[in-house]
């Protein structure tokens, strides 16, 4: 397997080498779209890797934050079809990580209705909701890059993997 730094230089490497296929593939020149897919790839390649199944640089990207990738750890076992998986690993990871997401916010607001600030729970987390299914449905053509940049940012990771995997067999 690569290393992390290997990794992440095979992320930048890959998101250069796209912009030109994209130019040359996209219909629609959107500009916007391409920074949207990207700045997803980037995401995906670094702070959503294959990896947080492990103690690994994009485990520790996380900082303050990787306690959010904990439970994460513990339920995927390494290099298993669910952390390393084409298209389902990146897919199960953003959907963890909007769990987690929905999960922290809904404990944070929580406290602070404890400590007696007036807040609604279901209201902010609403509004945050709508929001991003509001830019979802404004915005259907980024979505989809979106979706396709944090898929490729995985496969460029598993297929890394399975590469140097193969090549230590090889040889």
């Amino acid at each position: 397997m690569p290393s992390g730094k290997t990794h992440d230089k095979i992320t930048v490497v890959t998101a250069i080498a796209a912009v030109p296929v994209w130019w040359w593939e996209s219909a629609t020149k959107d500009w916007a779209g391409l920074a949207v897919g990207l700045t997803a790839y980037f995401f995906s390649g670094f702070w959503l890797s294959d990896d947080l199944d492990t103690h690994s640089i994009a485990y520790k990207r996380w900082g303050a934050l990787r306690w959010l990738w904990w439970p994460y750890q513990k339920m995927v076992p390494h290099r298993s079809w669910v952390s390393h998986g084409i298209g389902f690993g990146p897919i199960f990871r953003v959907a963890y990580f909007l769990v987690m997401l929905w999960v922290t916010m809904r404990g944070l607001l929580w406290v602070l209705i404890q400590v007696h600030i007036p807040v609604s729970r279901d209201a902010v987390l609403g509004s945050f909701w709508g929001l991003t299914t509001d830019w979802t449905a404004a915005h259907p053509s980024w979505a989809v890059c979106a979706l396709i940049g944090l898929v490729l940012g995985g496969v460029t990771h598993s297929v890394a993997d399975a590469i140097v995997s193969w090549a230590k067999r090889v040889w």
